[in-house]
């Protein structure tokens, strides 16, 4: 049963020291019995929200490390990460009692925890990022940091209501996913169940109890498939442990979002075979493909090319017994352990000298975040950066000489270039996929043979930050561009930026002329005018600021093209302040006409999504004349829609109907980039 289930029970420094001797027997059981007792003391008069004595805390923290075999100096940092916070002990006395090494431990989690509190996104922004660089200097901050997160979410029913909520939504962007990147798939996944059932609790209930219903249906269907194996690899004498396991609950809802039911979720139902040897893996692989048809698309091969994350096993999925597919994973015992606990399953320790498996070096994440701290000083940007990071995917590309690169899921030839080399990156003027000339926005995908055409006279382009996917090859971009981009020429990312903020007020200065009235307008015809008793100007609506009626307007006399109407705020009448004779007042007259408005509506991704915004815009007897939708992160929709409205008013009456949606998000009017509440 997993600790989600579990009713939450205190435990004590028995408990503690049993979970030691059963994961590193090595460890001095006297140095974490004297790091308990300081800690307790100095958190004596203390108490958390359930009203246990605070010192529980750190203990749960430090079982959760020693369930992952961490070293010692780990596990008793993790009895006083808090006390230099919380206690009148300071960093010198840590440093007296337990040495540098704990003392460097402590003020690294310290750091993270006492940050100044400024606003909510702020908070997170720079707590994220101080934890992130002082990873580059001891891993274990990390790690601590993540045992630490994991205890609070055990215990998060003590928090307010409103607290739970933000905890857990920062915990499902970030630490789940942090967690996930650093190969530690256990903390990820009780992470996101815990986090899940805080943010949707009906949908959790819904998932357990579904599962509850089927599970002694899948433990039978479990148990038969492990006596088919069992008895064959008896024959070949192949020594093995086969394991089967229901899919977590935060993945079954994030399937179950795509539409997806129960049946079709592949790996609901699953088999892990873990062995000793690299060899039987395959040998084990052979003999499921003999006895159930596979599904050749299904099929990964993470133990000759592991995941960034270090992450290693051979994914097969065959046509079951009953006809059903079924994933089997097969793994030797140590990649079982990388799975499991990721860079805490390479932590070495001998002698007092301590330090990462080489393998540690190659987890992507950790080198972009050494390649970023000199050269990302805005916080926001860094964390755009990072989360780009812990969510991407990963495809598998070749060079023309059978190399395999490894990219993010999105990537084009111009990321390819960059992960070669920064030279290549900056000197590139074109590319091959397979032989075949591509523009250099292409999206790569699995099994592509990428050749980079280079040039002296060649130089990166400010385009390419608008579809590079990978921060190395944008920050390299920009790197290029600022060193050799003149400023009157430039056209980088930060232009990019100020057209997505909000409108800034244009200052026109308008003369006094005649009063223009729009009388009439359709999607099809004109916009009539009048004009000192006339009507036969021909006038349009401008497509940059998309005017309806309650907007603050004016007119702009163009030339053999009539007269163009903007809002006064839009900033393409800067451009014609020079030219302020050609401006005209106008005033909207009383009219049952509509008008083109393109809107978007960002949210959650959930069943019925779709169908609920359009339901919502027809009780406004609204006119949908173009619909779209679509994913633009894991878990998140975008959906776009040209509607017909009268006025501002019912464009307004619209959005906030549409804002008490479930899971909607943000609605806004698109060239505006400016939300409506």
């Amino acid at each position: 049963m997993s600790p989600i289930d579990l009713k939450i029970k205190s435990r004590d420094i028995d408990t503690l020291i049993s979970v030691i001797k059963d994961n590193n027997p090595e460890i001095n059981i006297d140095n974490i019995k004297k790091a308990y007792e300081i800690a307790n003391e100095a958190h004596k008069d203390q108490h958390r929200l359930s009203g246990e004595p605070y010192i529980v805390h750190p203990m749960e923290v430090a079982i959760i490390l020693a369930g992952l075999k961490m070293d010692e100096t780990t596990i008793i940092a993790a009895l006083l990460h808090d006390v230099v916070e919380d206690t009148p002990i300071n960093l010198d006395k840590v440093k007296e009692l337990f040495g540098q090494e704990v003392a460097t431990l402590v003020d690294g989690v310290t750091k993270i925890s006492s940050l100044k509190k400024q606003t909510k996104q702020k908070e997170q922004a720079e707590t994220l990022r101080k934890m992130l660089l002082a990873t580059i200097q001891d891993a274990r901050v990390i790690i601590i940091k993540l045992a630490d997160k994991l205890h609070n979410m055990r215990t998060i029913m003590f928090q307010p209501e409103y607290k739970q909520k933000y905890i857990a939504q920062e915990v499902l962007d970030i630490y789940a996913p942090l967690a996930g990147r650093l190969g530690m798939s256990k903390i990820r996944s009780e992470l996101e169940d815990l986090a899940f059932r805080v943010l949707h609790p009906e949908e959790y209930n819904a998932i357990v109890e579904h599962i509850k219903a089927r599970r002694s249906e899948l433990e039978a269907f479990i148990d038969s498939i492990r006596d088919v194996l069992q008895q064959r690899l008896k024959e070949l004498n192949i020594d093995a442990q086969i394991q089967g396991r229901i899919k977590h609950n935060f993945s079954i809802f994030k399937k179950l979002q795509q539409g997806r039911t129960f049946d079709d979720i592949f790996d609901l139902r699953a088999i892990r075979i873990i062995t000793n040897e690299v060899k039987d893996c395959y040998g084990i692989l052979g003999i499921v493909h003999t006895i159930w048809t596979p599904i050749p698309s299904r099929f990964k091969d993470y133990i000759a090319v592991p995941k960034s994350n270090m992450y290693q096993s051979l994914h097969t999925t065959v046509i079951g017994p009953d006809g059903h597919p079924l994933e089997i994973q097969i793994r030797t015992w140590d990649m079982h352990a990388t799975a499991e606990m990721g860079i805490a399953a390479h932590w070495l320790y001998k002698e007092g000298i301590t330090s990462f498996n080489p393998k540690y070096k190659n987890i992507t994440i950790l080198n972009n975040i050494t390649e970023w701290q000199n050269e990302i000083h805005d916080t926001r940007e860094f964390i755009k950066e990072l989360k780009m990071d812990l969510y991407e995917d990963e495809i598998f590309v070749f060079t023309p000489k059978g190399k395999i690169i490894k990219l993010a899921k999105g990537s084009t030839p111009v990321d390819f270039a960059y992960l070669i080399h920064t030279e290549i990156g900056n000197h590139c003027i074109g590319a091959k996929v397979n032989n075949q000339l591509v523009p250099l926005k292409t999206e790569l995908k699995s099994g592509d043979i990428v050749e980079i055409l280079t040039s002296k006279k060649g130089h990166p382009s400010p385009a390419w930050l608008k579809f590079v996917k990978s921060s190395n090859a944008r920050y390299k971009i920009r790197n290029w561009l600022r060193k050799n981009v003149q400023p009157e020429d430039e056209h980088t990312e930060k232009e990019e930026k100020e057209k997505e903020k909000k409108e800034k007020i244009a200052n026109v200065s308008i003369p006094e002329k005649e009063l223009v009235k729009i009388k009439s307008y359709t999607n099809k015809k004109k916009v009539g005018i009048t004009i000192d008793g006339t009507n036969n100007v021909m006038i349009r609506l401008s497509q940059c600021c998309q005017p309806i009626p309650g907007d603050d307007v004016v007119g702009f006399i163009t030339r053999g093209r009539g007269i163009t109407v903007h809002k006064k705020n839009c900033p393409a009448l800067q451009r014609m302040q020079n030219e302020s004779e050609r401006f005209v007042d106008i005033q909207w007259e009383q009219s049952e006409s509509t008008y083109p408005v393109k809107i978007a509506v960002e949210a959650m991704d959930r069943t019925n999504l779709l169908k609920d915004v359009a339901d919502e815009i027809s009780l406004t007897k609204t006119n949908i004349i173009r619909a779209e939708a679509s994913l633009v992160a894991k878990d998140q929709a975008m959906l776009k829609f040209v509607l017909e409205v009268k006025s501002l008013n019912h464009l307004n009456d619209i959005m906030k109907r549409l804002k008490q949606i479930k899971n909607v998000t943000k609605v806004y009017k698109l060239n505006e980039k400016v939300i409506l509440k």
